[in-house]
């Protein structure tokens, strides 16, 4: 009999291809998709791609329960990525499971990204982008990834994390529109506490997400984080989140 199959899908701290923070070097370790794997004796789908965001995330696993019987897997790991990115499927012909090097495009609006954006965007536009994109607006877009993830797969084994800082900047992060927007939604009370590692994500108001959890073990980011200046996970790294992600699952499923 074929082993089940682990499914991940994130952002550059799920990829596979373990590029530094200028996407020059490839570094010699096994991200922790492939780390939780192995624990679980399953074979690893590795559906990750660096700066993408949450729409993408759920794109890929709409794509999984179409592709995928359901009885094959094992287990889907979601790490959410930054609220604020925008994803477009640009070429929707290349909207192929396996296909996570073309077809998307990704849009940091709030910072200027323009060197590596398909249709650079000048700061005006940025500006303007940033009245609709805010943070009330993609706070409840993320919550309602989350609630139509978890129905989705209501049917199938799965674990969900926050991977990198929800909002981009600390004082925004950290503002009061925001909060009350996250903890006042009617969707905050349905999401599966136990379902979704770190809940309710911020160390502020009780949770964390994977950037918290390394700092807490490694305020100095000297061995769990690529560099001072790279806060991707090293090899270390990414194996305390592979632990922690199997220590959930022993934890709901075990």
């Amino acid at each position: 009999m074929s082993r089940k199959k682990l499914i991940a899908i994130g952002c550059s701290f799920t990829e596979h291809a373990k590029r530094d923070i200028n996407y020059k070097k490839i570094y010699p370790f096994d991200v922790w998709p492939q780390h939780l794997a192995d624990k679980l004796d399953m074979d690893c789908l590795n559906l990750g791609r660096s700066g993408m965001g949450n729409d993408y995330i759920s794109a890929k696993l709409v794509d999984v329960i179409l592709a995928e019987k359901k009885e094959d897997i094992g287990l889907v790991v979601l790490m959410w990525s930054g609220w604020q990115r925008m994803n477009f499927n640009i070429n929707p012909n290349r909207n192929i499971l396996h296909d996570v090097k073309s077809g998307w495009v990704t849009l940091l609006h709030y910072k200027d990204n323009s060197r590596n954006e398909k249709y650079p965007m000048n700061h005006e536009g940025r500006i303007i982008l940033s009245k609709y994109n805010n943070t009330v607006s993609v706070t409840m877009k993320s919550l309602r990834h989350f609630l139509i993830a978890q129905k989705l797969l209501e049917d199938i084994p799965y674990l969900m994390i926050q991977g990198v800082h929800p909002i981009w900047g600390g004082d925004e992060r950290r503002g009061l529109l925001w909060l009350q927007t996250f903890l006042n939604s009617k969707i905050f009370d349905e999401i599966d506490e136990k379902k979704f590692i770190g809940w309710p994500i911020m160390r502020e108001i009780g949770g964390y997400n994977v950037i918290d959890m390394l700092y807490k073990l490694d305020p100095e980011r000297t061995q769990l984080r690529i560099s001072k200046e790279d806060s991707h996970p090293s090899g270390e790294g990414h194996k305390i989140i592979a632990q922690e992600i199997y220590n959930a699952y022993e934890k709901v499923y075990i």
